[in-house]
């Protein structure tokens, strides 16, 4: 794109740093981008910090990529794209976090204990056979017996084992999990608190049942406000009332 050119909702894959790009209402804004001249607009950042409450933002103020415009106009100019920007730096973050579970370091420590009690049995029978002037040869190979048999290796594959029985019957029940350890977490789970329309729904508006006064249709409501919405501008409420609509053609008005 040249740099004396404006775009409107552009796709992310082709944005690049240096581009100007115009946010309206209803746009999700496809990279970080510092606002230009301009009146002030309000931007939703749910998707970012779960604030359900959109934020004012002026000329010079900087908007995230994910985030939704909710009121005004405003060019802006692009400066962060991809996995360089907020959205993108906090998923990379997301995915290289590596922490371990209560029943992972349960098992840790069930191996340690294991461990540790067969080096001390294996120091004490090779101190019995010494004293009792038995082979080294028949001490060494009951010694490693001792040690093969006392040291859970096979205790991570069972774990994997069975936190992959968990996982295929989670996702008959269409859930997806990405990280074997939250099954042991979920399980211990007695009351789960969530805020914030989006973290367990599908953060979408849609139409519930109408009644009119004045012998009014209720049909005739949801044409009526249909008429008064834009589908270009991808407003949540107005994509709603659009989809209520009964008569699929009237929606290519």
């Amino acid at each position: 794109m040249k740099r004396d050119e404006k775009w409107t909702n552009p796709a992310a894959r082709e944005l690049v740093p240096g581009d100007v790009i115009h946010l309206r209402l209803g746009d999700i804004v496809a990279a970080d981008a510092r606002l230009l001249e301009g009146d002030p607009i309000e931007v939703d950042q749910s998707a970012l910090t779960s604030e359900s409450l959109p934020v004012t933002h002026q000329s010079g103020d900087a908007v995230f990529s994910g985030s939704i415009i909710r009121t005004g106009e405003i060019d802006a100019l692009v400066y962060a794209t991809g996995s360089n920007t907020y959205f993108g730096k906090t998923a990379q973050l997301v995915q290289g976090a590596e922490t371990s579970s209560h029943f992972q370091q349960a098992v840790l420590k069930i191996g340690n204990y294991l461990i540790i009690l067969a080096v001390a049995l294996v120091t004490v029978i090779v101190m019995v056979a010494l004293f009792r002037g038995d082979t080294i040869l028949t001490t060494l190979q009951f010694a490693l017996v001792l040690t093969v048999a006392a040291i859970p290796v096979e205790m991570a594959a069972v774990q994997s084992v069975t936190m992959a029985v968990g996982v295929r019957l989670l996702a008959a029940k269409e859930v997806i999990v990405t990280c074997l350890a939250a099954i042991e977490e979920l399980a211990g789970v007695d009351i789960l608190c969530a805020d914030k329309t989006g973290t367990l729904t599908q953060n979408k508006l849609t139409l519930g049942n109408l009644f009119s006064v004045d012998g009014i249709a209720a049909d005739q409501v949801i044409f009526n406000a249909a008429l008064a919405s834009r589908a270009d501008n991808k407003d949540t409420i107005n994509l709603a009332v659009r989809d209520g609509l009964k008569n699929k053609d009237v929606k290519r008005f």
